[in-house]
């Protein structure tokens, strides 16, 4: 049994036995819980908020949040030289998002969730560097078993909330076994546009308008893993002045749920806590 199958079957016990599950939508269909986590941590000072504390130590599939990683090994490994190494789209997958079908650098890769993208990079790395630099990051189960070019999107790859947290702050601190220009990198790739985060889809409000000085960094997500599940992320930071935040929202939950529920779950939360 692959793992994303099996951490959303136990995902779902709890919300069985609770009621907190949504009507299937004939007799027969599976029955979608929805859980969400957000995790709020003050780099220097320590956790501000984690709720509910029962999601955030259950994995699923990154989706496109392993881009962010993805790019630090790649830019580790030289299977890039930059961030604007360009790669030429080859025409291929007419059913793309407009903003993935054109020529794409790393750093536009990031921004826009360029899947194809990080597939080539996949095949460069090579099953091999993929599993050591997983293992070397400890990046959730650290399965890329799913296949070279699939593992991170509903496959093998599985994380949770507490995890991505911990990569993060890893990353941030510059305490990760990649070097440190890998990572001052992929930091600088992850800035967002003033009020707004930027997708697949397109720009997104986000908690809008931020203070003075705020410099919001964001990955977003929605996709669905092998059991038909919906899981929508946003992992990021936020720097204000001396101060500095990794956060992350995760909600898995229907398949056709909104694509925005993570980020509106993160913005409510950098609200509420006077981050943003």
């Amino acid at each position: 049994m692959r793992i994303p199958s099996l951490v959303v079957v136990l995902m779902l016990l709890p919300a069985l036995a609770s009621g907190t599950v949504e009507s299937a939508r004939s007799p027969g269909e599976v029955s979608f819980a929805r859980r969400s986590c957000f995790l709020l941590y003050e780099i220097g000072v320590g956790e501000r908020r984690r709720e509910p504390d029962s999601a955030c130590n259950l994995r699923v599939t990154p989706g496109s949040t392993f881009m962010v990683p993805h790019a630090l090994f790649a830019l580790d490994a030289g299977v890039v030289a930059s961030p604007d190494e360009k790669i030429a789209y080859d025409g291929t997958g007419k059913d793309l998002p407009e903003s993935s079908r054109r020529d794409h650098t790393l750093a536009s890769s990031l921004q826009h969730s360029v899947v194809w993208y990080h597939q080539r990079l996949a095949e460069r790395l090579g099953a091999a560097r993929e599993k050591s630099y997983l293992i070397n990051a400890g990046y959730g189960n650290m399965d890329g078993s799913g296949g070279p070019t699939r593992f991170w999107i509903g496959d093998s790859l599985a994380i949770s909330p507490d995890e991505q947290q911990t990569f993060l702050l890893r990353l941030y601190n510059d305490k990760l076994p990649m070097s440190p220009r890998a990572q001052a990198q992929v930091r600088a790739m992850l800035v967002q546009p003033p009020g707004v985060v930027v997708n697949s889809r397109g720009a997104h409000n986000f908690a809008a308008p931020w203070p003075a000085g705020a410099v919001v960094s964001a990955k977003t997500a929605a996709t669905t893993d092998l059991t038909g599940h919906g899981v929508r992320w946003i992992v990021g930071h936020v720097q204000r002045g001396p101060r500095a935040y990794v956060f992350v929202a995760c909600v898995v939950g229907p398949p056709a749920m909104g694509p925005n529920v993570a980020i509106d779950l993160a913005a409510q939360g950098l609200r509420e806590t006077g981050v943003l």
